[in-house]
């Protein structure tokens, strides 16, 4: 019995590690939407403000030359707060884009499992920066619920770079 015990726990730690690599390069060569992201040149020093439709983030960032510290606050936009009660799940993407809006880096830097749509969540993270880093944008995935006594609902939202068939 602890044989096959170990012998699962190893089995799911590979498939574990083996998950997390592939959604480690994922989204390298996906293209971004141009009307959504923000020029790394001349360097934008100070506070920074991106928004869409569901969430906004406010961020800083920093660069020393071979990597992009960025730290900042995730919160939801007046569209969800309107139109769901709570937030089921939400993962915050930055994505570092080359001169054609290509992903050359990117990085999973906030998730919020609150529930609260009031609720901001903090980040901070480091991500490698490509020589052929210009562009800078904002990506997600989750879901929102809204608790209609009539017709109760999950409505899943994403906004992330394309990939190229």
């Amino acid at each position: 019995m602890k044989n096959k015990l170990l012998i699962l726990l190893i089995v799911s730690f590979i498939f574990g590690l083996l998950g997390c690599q592939t959604t480690t390069t994922y989204y390298l060569g996906a293209q971004a939407e141009p009307d959504e992201v923000v020029s790394l040149s001349p360097w934008n020093a100070g506070p920074q403000h991106w928004q869409d439709l569901y969430v906004e983030v406010d961020y800083y960032l920093t660069f020393d030359g071979e990597q992009l510290d960025i730290e900042g606050t995730l919160s939801f936009s007046d569209s969800p707060q309107v139109n769901y009660t709570r937030v089921m799940d939400l993962k915050l993407k930055v994505f570092l884009l080359d001169k054609d809006l290509t992903v050359v880096s990117y990085r999973d830097i906030a998730r919020t499992l609150s529930g609260q749509l009031e609720d901001e969540t903090d980040f901070r993270g480091v991500l490698p920066f490509p020589n052929s880093a210009q562009f800078l944008t904002f990506g997600y995935d989750g879901s929102f619920e809204d608790n209609d006594p009539e017709s109760p609902s999950t409505d899943s939202i994403w906004k992330l770079p394309a990939r190229q068939k």
